[in-house]
């Protein structure tokens, strides 16, 4: 199934939306931002530009049929508070790997574990993987309780090649 086909999640209190041009409010936000971005080993944003750079190499991974990624809309309030996306396909098209943010004032709210159910619903049943994996750093402890709930189980054997403090987790279907 081609990702750009796919139908949009959706979830009791959000929306899916296809990351457009329309997210770059949004994308520097949340990459401009210390909190958001404690545990990715990249520089912060600090140019609207980079947002809108990111956005277009999201937009023709899309079209490439090599990820896909959606902004998180909270209903009640209309607003944009995150992204979620299913991206680094294996070859055989039966794992994926998923990641996802979220702007600070919707963290500890269970928002991003209805998204990530949502995910995980679409890409074993829509997409037919096997496996979803998750890269997450050490000591993000959300992150990792996050996987755990949703069913993620800890790969301790395993290391993610160029960024030693992360950690990898794996969802079987």
């Amino acid at each position: 199934m081609k990702l750009i086909s796919l139908k949009k999640p959706e979830t009791e209190r959000l929306l899916f939306v296809t990351t457009s041009m329309d997210d770059v409010a949004l994308v520097f936000e949340s990459r401009s931002n210390p909190i958001v971005r404690k545990y990715i080993m990249q520089p912060l944003y600090t140019k609207e530009e980079e947002a809108i750079s990111h956005i277009k190499k999201l937009i023709g991974y899309l079209e490439e049929d090599k990820s896909i990624s959606w902004t998180l809309i909270d209903k009640t309030l209309n607003k944009k508070i995150g992204g979620i996306c299913l991206w680094n396909f294996s070859e055989d098209r039966k794992t994926a790997e998923v990641g996802y943010d979220l702007l600070p004032d919707y963290f500890r709210k269970g928002y991003m574990s209805e998204a990530l159910k949502a995910v995980i619903e679409l890409g074993f049943i829509d997409l037919n993987l096997n496996t979803i994996e998750a890269f997450t750093h050490v000591e993000n402890e959300s992150s990792k309780r996050l996987l755990v709930a949703c069913g993620f189980v800890h790969q301790p054997e395993r290391k993610d090649p160029g960024f030693p403090k992360n950690s990898i987790y794996a969802l079987q279907k």
